[in-house]
């Protein structure tokens, strides 16, 4: 077969490939090679184990589901809770509060992520989390946290959100009397107190204990669904669906769905799971040599109640005398001990990856890099041929650091953290499942943006010790200089302009916009955007996407979003003469006002959008009466066209011969050479458009019914909303935002502290000078703290930074511990200034910790905190300036100035900032009583002097993260 093979092509190595160098020009080059597994990638046994249950008896013996937490946890190796705070079983429950949505004006979310944010499914109408804490059934929304599992079982493998409620206690080991009527973990709609499917209508409590708790299951990531089997002979028959297929309709459907038996879900794939294994010998127990399976569940395949499944063939589940699915555990599988060797996947295969996040551009816009992404050659002349789902990448080798190499086939090489290991480094029993992420299209856990970053393009191609650049060039510019000179495309350039040309080039456009191009989804083009956004370091950078357009109705005045059950109040199926119809109704009166069309869709009525104008305007009406119904004065429903999610293209990269030309993007002048200016006809220009909608009526605009949330959506004559690139890349350069959170100009941020090195945080820039910077090491020494730097948010809350020392205290708390910075509220700020304390020359800034349970930590008592505020001011005069906060009455005070340690007025180079010590998280601010009036103040006692350094607990310092480090006029590409 054809392999790709990627040569390092380096200057000192060019004798060598003298014969090669016309081929690595290009680039890359094929040579017949028989690609060979990694090793890192092939299923091992997994030490011999018990499998135990939730009350740590044997599986055998009790015959109930195995747990995840007392088997490979509690009662095993790994650091379980640890393991599942990772972003991806949490998906913003660490995160989440009643009062997150309405800080970022959409009130009905409670998180950034998949668990209270906007989901990946339900288009324009999608369910809504209920908040924590409901006043009555009417405020609760479409789901509780149970019905959510239910919901999103198909891409979330157990843990997280699945497991714990939102202060961080276990669902079903919470004292069920202390739980506050509707709460939102506690109570689901459209289920009764018995966990069984009742009318829309009703909410009722959740009973967890009967239901259990959906542990983090193991082996959605660590299986090996490439050999799963089927042991039951009622599954193996003709037309049967394959052993994946019915793992998952066993876990979602029929256990989840149907059954609500979320105990058992993670027993599901041990059915399928299959213990045969190369490495072991014929009649030895606990391994086997031969397919077996753990266990299989009882089913009735000829059974009149099953439930409906795309699979084949259909069964319901046989339960036991408790109404519990009956689960046969299989004894040959498990050795005289009770233990059994599990082949496991040490990293997830790209199948496992693929369960949730799929490939060909479907759901939340994973571009592929599946199987069909591999090359595939002629025979004979090694020519590529086209196609859509290839990518360069597939299958060449890279090296690390450390010397290793993979062959780079999937998700791991570029997102896991440990998959380069040495093979005799030591197993990280309890490893960061935080998978590697950059600036992405989702707002969880945004602090581990690029800390660090998945593999980039940059890094593996110009930053890294050895990078790979096939033509042998010193750095990625040199290459793109030389291929673009001698391709001519720079010819009517002056020889001095070219080095800047291309390097210009290289700050401002990302390689994805280059070197993705030609996508299809499903074999049909896509026409990518392309849009600013906040690259590794700093700088902004244009980028290629596919926008996620959403629509939500909301009162104009209050900002109330109406959820899915409220939007589908005004709305009934009705009988008629030619078929069904949906109805819209007036919600009081129950008068049919206007049609629409209705299908049936997954189990559930979908209604159409109205096709005039009278009819939308009736859609209005009714909305109107029902919010009014609610309690909303002067109701006043508009329908708002936004962008949930900007999804990045990361994947199926192109060589160069066929990434995006020049011309694409430029046009030519009289004399042949390209215009510097970007051309309107390309694919940055205003031809390079995109439909959103196509309104029933223009006057639906101009009226304020509808209104258009991002500001490059236009809308024509005839009603249609477009965006084109041209717009967007304008206003990406103010707001760069990857969803409709607008992270980038945040007025609150949230993050975890990290571990760094003091000499790293000094050259980050978090000091402006040499005496400054030997402060911080003079306090601290030359060893780790712990860090808390937002990387998001308005400039200011970037610019704000908690240090804290790393000792037996603080290294118990803070790595559990969120912090938030906020900007106040403008009526506050009107409060301090207002209060005698000088003028302020900084922004009033909130701070505030919470602990795993989510619970609000003001006071840091044993120990003081260092905080860096920006500062606006031109003095560095102590005695002139004021650092004021709140005191534990209320009252506006300055700390004792002793407590200041450093000062950096504010100049055209340098930001201005203050560092303090402080034992407390109240409101923050600089002031310079030189400037304003003001009443001298007593001081805030409940500081801590700033004498020594050695024993400070928290130092939090905030280097300025400059939002938008470069302003490239867009027209000036060359």
């Amino acid at each position: 077969m054809w392999v790709a093979v990627v040569f390092s092509c380096r200057t000192g190595q060019r004798l060598q490939f003298r014969r090669l160098a016309m081929a690595c020009l290009m680039g890359l080059f094929y040579i017949p090679l028989q690609a060979a597994p990694n090793a890192m990638d092939q299923a091992v046994l997994h030490p011999a184990i018990p499998l135990l249950d939730e009350a740590g008896d044997h599986v055998l013996d009790s015959g109930r589901p195995y747990s995840p937490r007392m088997s490979c946890g509690n009662a095993g190796c790994h650091d379980y809770e640890s393991i599942t705070h990772a972003y991806h079983f949490e998906m913003g429950r660490d995160e989440a509060s009643d009062d997150f949505g309405a800080q970022r004006d959409l009130p009905h979310l409670v998180s950034p992520g998949y668990f209270g944010g906007y989901a990946c499914m339900g288009g324009s109408n999608p369910e809504v989390l209920a908040k924590k804490v409901n006043a009555s059934a009417d405020d609760f929304a479409d789901k509780g946290s149970a019905g959510l599992v239910a919901r999103c079982i198909s891409c979330h493998s157990g843990g997280g959100w699945m497991e714990k409620d939102r202060n961080g206690n276990r669902y079903d080991e919470t004292d069920v009397s202390m739980v506050a009527e509707f709460d939102g973990d506690y109570f689901n709609r459209g289920t009764d107190a018995n966990n069984q499917p009742a009318d829309n209508a009703t909410v009722a409590r959740w009973d967890w204990k009967k239901s259990g708790v959906l542990e983090a299951d193991c082996f959605i990531c660590h299986a090996d669904f490439t050999q799963l089997t089927k042991t039951d002979p009622q599954l193996n028959i003709e037309g049967s669906a394959s052993a994946y297929d019915h793992f998952r309709e066993l876990r979602r459907t029929q256990l989840v769905r149907e059954g609500f038996f979320y105990r058992e879900a993670a027993s599901a794939i041990l059915e399928f799971l299959n213990l045969r294994h190369d490495d072991c010998a014929t009649g030895v127990a606990g391994c086997a040599a031969s397919d077996m399976s753990l266990l299989n569940f009882a089913r009735d395949t000829a059974a009149s109640n099953a439930p409906h499944s795309r699979t084949k063939p259909q069964y319901a589940l046989l339960l036991d005398a408790a109404e519990k699915p009956q689960i046969n555990w299989n004894p040959q599988a498990f050795d005289n001990k009770g233990k059994v060797q599990i082949p496991m996947l040490r990293f997830p295969g790209n199948d496992n990856c693929m369960m949730c996040h799929r490939t060909s551009n479907s759901r939340r816009g994973f571009y592929g890099f599946g199987e069909g992404a591999a090359a595939v050659s002629d025979e004979v002349t090694g020519i590529i041929e086209e196609d859509y789902q290839d990518d360069v990448h597939k299958g060449k080798i890279w090296r690390a650091e450390n010397g290793e190499s993979r062959r780079i086939e999937n998700c791991n090489a570029c997102h896991s953290r440990h998959y380069f290991k040495r093979p005799f480094d030591n197993v990280d029993l309890s490893a960061n499942h935080n998978i590697l992420k950059g600036n992405s299209d989702m707002d969880v856990r945004n602090d581990l943006d690029y800390a660090p970053n998945a593999r980039s393009c940059e890094y593996c191609h110009n930053d890294a010790p050895e990078p790979v650049i096939p033509s042998a060039q010193d750095s990625m510019l040199k290459a793109h200089l030389e291929r673009w000179k001698h391709s001519g495309v720079m010819a009517g350039y002056p020889q001095s302009a070219l080095e800047r040309i291309t390097r210009t080039h290289l700050d401002v456009v990302s390689c994805q916009a280059c070197h993705i191009n030609g996508k299809k989804s499903r074999g049909r083009p896509i026409n990518p955007l392309y849009r600013y956004r906040q690259a590794e370091n700093g700088s902004l950078k244009i980028i290629p996407y596919n926008p996620r357009t959403r629509y939500y109705w909301k009162d104009r005045n209050s900002g109330r979003v109406l959820n899915k059950t409220e939007r589908n109040r005004v709305f009934k199926v009705v009988e008629g003469m030619d078929g069904n119809y949906g109805a819209i109704v007036d919600p009081l009166s129950g008068a049919e006002l206007a049609r629409v069309s209705v299908r049936q869709s997954h189990g559930s009525w979908r209604f159409g959008e109205p096709q005039s104008y009278s009819d939308f305007l009736a859609l209005k009406r009714a909305y109107d009466k029902l919010l009014q119904l609610k309690g909303v004065k002067n109701a006043d429903a508009v329908l708002v066209w936004t962008e949930s999610n900007e999804y990045i293209m990361s994947h199926n990269t192109r060589p160069a011969v066929s990434s995006v030309q020049c011309r694409e993007c430029h046009s030519k002048k009289q004399d042949g050479s390209f215009s510097a200016l970007l051309s309107q006809d390309g694919l940055f220009g205003e031809a390079n458009r995109k439909s959103v909608t196509s309104l029933v009526d223009p006057r639906l605009i101009d009226e304020g019914l509808v209104i258009l949330d991002m500001p490059y959506m236009k809308v024509d004559a005839a009603g249609e909303v477009t965006v084109n690139v041209a717009d967007i890349l304008y206003q990406t350069l103010i707001d760069p935002s990857m969803t409709v959170l607008r992270s980038a100009r945040a007025r609150q941020v949230s993050g975890l502290m990290q571990r760094k090195p003091v000499a790293s945080i000094i050259d980050d820039g978090i000091v402006a000078n040499a005496a400054d910077a030997q402060k911080l090491q003079d306090l601290f020494g030359s060893g780790e703290i712990f860090v808390y730097r937002p990387n998001y948010g308005d400039a200011a809350l970037r610019s704000t930074v908690l240090l804290a020392e790393i000792n037996g205290q603080s290294n118990l708390l803070y790595p559990s511990y969120r912090f938030e910075f906020a900007l106040a509220t403008d009526s506050r700020t009107r409060e301090l200034e207002a209060a005698g304390q000088g003028t302020l020359v900084s922004p009033l800034i909130s701070l505030l910790a919470r602990d795993h349970g989510r619970q609000a930590v003001t006071r840091f008592d044993s120990a003081r905190l260092l905080v860096r505020l920006p500062y606006r001011g031109s003095s560095n005069d102590r005695q002139q300036l004021r650092v004021v906060t709140t005191s534990s009455t209320g009252q506006w005070v300055p700390i004792d100035s002793a407590n200041i340690v450093a000062v950096q007025p504010q100049t055209s180079i340098n930001e201005g900032y203050v560092f303090f010590w402080t034992t407390h998280f109240s409101d923050f601010a600089v002031t310079d009583v030189a400037l304003g009036a003001s009443t001298p103040p007593t001081p805030d006692v409940s500081d801590t002097e700033a004498s020594g350094g050695g024993a400070g607990l928290g130092l939090v310092l905030l280097g300025t993260l400059a939002l938008f480090q470069r302003r490239r006029k867009l027209d000036h590409l060359g």
